[in-house]
């Protein structure tokens, strides 16, 4: 369904280039919320988001593409997409198009997918970006190395990675992007790392805004055990669990409805319907009240992958020898280099198995 409401706009970015972006609701709405895709994604994915939310009065919902993805331009010669970028990208485009010169400064609010909920952890850890409150799609405070393994497992269709032009044609980016988040240097913010994989909800500490929880009870990437941290971390925030739904969670209208409600907006009955029950669920300890969503399909799913024997003991083998060879940083800021070998081969070996 078209929403009519709906703008396409694109924004100019120092570095050159354009930012292309959606939106729906008044430029001069005194909230905001800034939808960020995942590793894969483009703005296309918060689509139901911005319907639902196109006759709240009094909030504006953007959702935006990153360099090199939907209607963006690409970067010269299509390479050097990294996380550091999208973000630089992102923090500039809040100066310029959230926060507009001669109106007042709205309320932010940020969700994002995947690792669009990792950028908006950091986007929210900078309080000169302004963010007020934060929903991460089905990404919790860490990720582990199997995580990062499914999510490429997700891409391959009948044991393969399909081609880079194909696959770039059909998720709507640029070849470039397909081959450079499948780079160990793709993610280059700063983050601690151990031998189970990568943290950065230390980088939350001081921020004192709403933080919300939405994922999939069948995913592959928010764990049980993400959930758990999660919900200790939080105690008080808001969590949705989406029924039979693996990675991403997709905008639903009951995903939709708890957005919106969260953010204190009173909805049209004839936009979202009401989530089928409720219920409290059991994480190892008890955990807030959520909402329980019927099934959903996704398209380009993390699977929950079974990996043969001899793989997972060679990642077990891999992670006894980190552990036995270097300092785990459990307690210290590493900044990723690119000259980090362990990490280097990690990566090669999983782009390698089938």
């Amino acid at each position: 369904m078209v929403n009519s409401l709906q703008r396409h706009l694109t924004s100019p970015l120092e570095r050159g280039g354009r930012l292309a972006y959606s939106e729906v609701g008044d430029r001069d709405s005194a909230q905001v919320l800034l939808c960020l895709p995942g590793l894969l994604e483009t703005r296309s994915s918060f689509e139901a988001l911005l319907l639902a939310a196109s006759h709240s009065p009094g909030l504006r919902v953007i959702a935006v593409d990153y360099c090199g993805r939907g209607g963006s331009d690409a970067l010269s010669m299509d390479s050097g997409y990294t996380m550091s970028l999208y973000m630089a990208d992102v923090e500039e485009f809040i100066r310029r198009e959230v926060f507009q010169a001669g109106l007042p400064k709205p309320k932010l609010d940020v969700i994002g997918t995947s690792m669009g909920g990792i950028l908006g952890m950091y986007l929210a850890s900078n309080p000169s970006n302004g963010v007020t409150g934060l929903f991460l799609n089905d990404i919790g405070l860490s990720l582990t190395w199997m995580s990062i393994f499914g999510l490429y497992e997700g891409m391959k269709v009948s044991g393969r990675v399909p081609d880079a032009n194909h696959l770039a044609s059909s998720l709507g980016v640029t070849e470039g992007v397909v081959r450079d988040v499948q780079s160990p240097h793709h993610f280059d913010l700063p983050h601690r790392k151990d031998w189970k994989g990568m943290n950065f909800g230390h980088i939350l500490s001081d921020f004192v805004g709403p933080v919300r929880l939405i994922y999939g009870s069948q995913s592959a990437v928010c764990l049980t055990q993400q959930v758990h941290d999660f919900a200790q971390k939080y105690p008080d925030a808001n969590l949705l669990r989406a029924e039979g739904a693996s990675h991403p969670v997709p905008f639903t209208d009951g995903v939709c409805k708890f957005v919106l409600k969260a953010l204190q907006l009173e909805l049209p009955s004839n936009k979202v319907t009401e989530p089928t029950t409720k219920k409290t669920i059991q994480v190892q300890e008890p955990l807030p009240l959520e909402v329980v969503l019927q099934p959903t399909v996704t398209p380009l799913q993390a699977q929950d992958t079974s990996l043969p024997n001899t793989i997972l003991a060679q990642a077990e083998a891999t992670d006894q020898a980190l552990l036995n060879t270097q300092e785990v940083a459990n307690s210290t800021d590493v900044q990723v280099e690119r000259s980090s070998n362990w990490r280097s081969k990690f990566f090669s070996w999983f782009l390698r198995s089938k």
